[in-house]
């Protein structure tokens, strides 16, 4: 739904101030307003007079159709009578009503759950995602934890700290550490990011899963470099000789996910042609890796499915949208490969089936990330020009040497031109920034577990 801008009063000082409110989250015209209201990035208030920056007090609505819930809120510290509440929030609902087919409009509709506390309406939404009030209370000390970290009063105090929490300090810590740095650089506030990031970097070698997160990263990279060496001369035979030679699991698991398409069944015949010419200690190992293999390979192709139905529910929702354009600019920040491929499959089945309708939403889509892939693209498309152009060894010289211009913002504009060239019919130009897509996103996600 639409944000109002208003004039109110600054909730400190009282003095006239302009603010965008926003009261009804319906998920379903909006995929990004679950996100946004749980995050608590919502009706916030900036008084220049007063430096008052927080959340206004106003009355919300929450829809998710899928789950036929529908809920309310009103702030106990506006003190409206109940014939006021109620007209207020019965407003909210029927723009909610009026945005749904007839044939959608069910019984929930008319019993919406009313939410004593916006904590309160923020525990039901995650209720319904199957989160616990146990792990929201986990989640807390979390973000407790990471608050004591960032009020060490030295780096001493912060090993301290880090030391006595060390069981505490796992995937789950170190994942919402990432989603706060990447909210706070949403929001602007370099300062806090950079903050943040500091902390995670310092925890790294003070800590048991921050140790492994770095022996992780380390085999990472030598896989990648190891691939990148052998480039267009990849073989199979070479693939299968790495795989053999793989000093640990993490290597393996690696050389699996980056080289995918490589593990075919032209590569398991020849794993198994050398398993039958080995006997004893050596065939049973081999066996194993090849069972290994199989099972990494299953779970890869799974997850990559997983993640595709995931990018077509989210297009279907961008195309059910009343307006496809704002939809899909609320939501360029999770836009992938997955995405693209996803736009990709059903811009030709749409032609295919001659549904003019449902391609020309999609090619609404299309254009929004193509003028995205325009508005950043900058100086960048020099560098791009360069990286298409180039053979192999160019492009790795370009990416030591420029490697920083490989960042997300580059990455973003790659996802919006290759868009753009997949409803095309140019391939080999399509084959060619596809390429180097990929190259890309390794190298930012490189810098990224560097930084």
């Amino acid at each position: 739904m639409p944000k109002v801008r208003t004039q109110i009063n600054c909730p400190n000082c009282r003095m006239p101030i302009a603010a965008e409110i926003e009261q009804v989250y319906d998920v379903g015209l909006d995929p990004s307003a679950k996100s946004r209201l749980l995050s608590g990035q919502f009706n916030i208030a900036n008084c220049p007079n007063c430096g008052y920056h927080g959340n206004l007090s106003t009355p919300l609505v929450y829809h998710d159709h899928s789950k036929e819930l529908l809920l309310t809120f009103v702030p106990p510290e506006l003190n409206l009578p109940q014939n006021e509440r109620e007209k207020v929030i019965g407003g909210l609902i029927n723009q909610v009503v009026d945005a749904l087919p007839q044939e959608q409009r069910k019984g929930y509709l008319f019993s919406p759950q009313q939410t004593l506390t916006l904590q309160g309406l923020v525990e039901r939404i995650l209720q319904e995602d199957g989160i616990t009030k146990e792990m929201i209370e986990a989640q807390q000390k979390r973000m407790d934890l990471i608050q004591r970290l960032a009020s060490a009063a030295d780096l001493e105090a912060f090993e301290k700290i880090a030391k006595e929490e060390d069981e505490n300090i796992d995937q789950e810590f170190y994942t919402l550490l990432s989603r706060l740095v990447e909210s706070t650089l949403a929001q602007g506030d370099q300062n806090a990011a950079r903050q943040l990031t500091e902390i995670q970097q310092n925890l790294l070698p003070v800590t048991t899963f921050g140790r492994e997160m770095q022996a992780h990263t380390k085999e990472i990279e030598a896989a990648v470099e190891e691939l990148q060496k052998l480039g267009e001369g990849l073989t199979r035979e070479k693939l299968l000789e790495l795989i053999l030679n793989a000093p640990n699991e993490i290597r393996l698991n690696a050389y699996v996910s980056l080289a995918r398409p490589g593990f075919d069944y032209e590569f398991f015949t020849l794993l198994s042609g050398k398993i039958e010419k080995e006997a004893g200690e050596e065939k049973q190992r081999l066996e194993k890796l090849r069972e290994q293999l199989l099972e990494m390979t299953k779970q890869i192709d799974e997850q990559i499915q997983a993640r595709l139905v995931m990018a077509s529910e989210n297009l279907n929702l961008l195309i059910g949208s009343k307006d496809i354009r704002t939809a899909t600019i609320q939501n360029l920040a999770v836009i992938d490969d997955y995405f693209i491929q996803a736009l990709n499959i059903e811009v030709h089945k749409a032609r295919e089936e001659g549904d003019k309708d449902r391609e020309e939403k999609l090619m609404q889509v299309v254009a929004v990330l193509n003028e995205a892939s325009q508005a950043a693209a900058g100086p960048d498309s020099r560098l791009l020009q360069e990286l298409i152009d180039a053979d192999e060894e160019g492009r790795k010289k370009i990416y030591e040497e420029r490697g920083e211009e490989i960042n997300a913002e580059f990455v973003e504009a790659l996802t919006g031109l290759l868009v753009q060239l997949e409803a095309g019919k140019d391939q080999e130009m399509t084959d060619k920034v596809r390429a180097v897509y990929r190259e890309a996103v390794r190298h930012s996600m490189k810098n990224s577990m560097k930084a």
